[in-house]
């Protein structure tokens, strides 16, 4: 849908330019059957993204770890992995997994991916176990959430 509003934005005649309407990312936390690991994909605009880290996987790395924190219900922190990237036009998909022996239920995640650069970013994480799936919303300033 972000992408349909940009498209939109982008078509119409403006007197100045407009980077993008909305500033947000979307990450998927998709818990394996079991809850015994979590496979992350988290989309973002590629320029906004390029803007904030330097080219190359490992400040990427770097960059998504320190801002994508989860926990699992005893508090102790989920060592996320990175995958890799991949680019398609104006989005870039980071990919993470990692392993929660405890599984994610009962535990907090805090998202503030490109919160340091916009004001309005919001970010949405979905989580995706099983047949259930909850929605969380984080902008500046939001502390941890509890996962599902």
């Amino acid at each position: 849908m972000v992408v349909l509003i940009r498209r939109w934005v982008a078509g119409l005649a403006l007197p100045f330019a407009i980077a993008h309407p909305l500033h947000t990312s979307v990450t998927e936390l998709t818990v394996a059957e079991g809850g015994q690991s979590v496979a992350v994909a988290i989309r973002v605009f590629a320029d906004d993204f390029a803007a904030e880290v330097s080219a190359g996987d490992s400040a990427a790395a770097v960059y998504v770890r320190e801002r994508l924190v989860l926990t699992d219900r005893r508090g102790h922190p989920v060592a996320l992995r990175w995958e890799g990237r991949e680019s398609g036009g104006d989005a870039l998909v980071l990919r993470l997994s990692a392993l929660a022996p405890g599984g994610l239920a009962g535990g907090r995640a805090q998202n503030t991916i490109l919160c340091n650069r916009f004001d309005d970013q919001v970010n949405v994480v979905r989580v995706i176990s099983g047949a259930r799936v909850a929605t969380l919303l984080f902008t500046r300033g939001s502390g941890p959430q509890a996962l599902p």
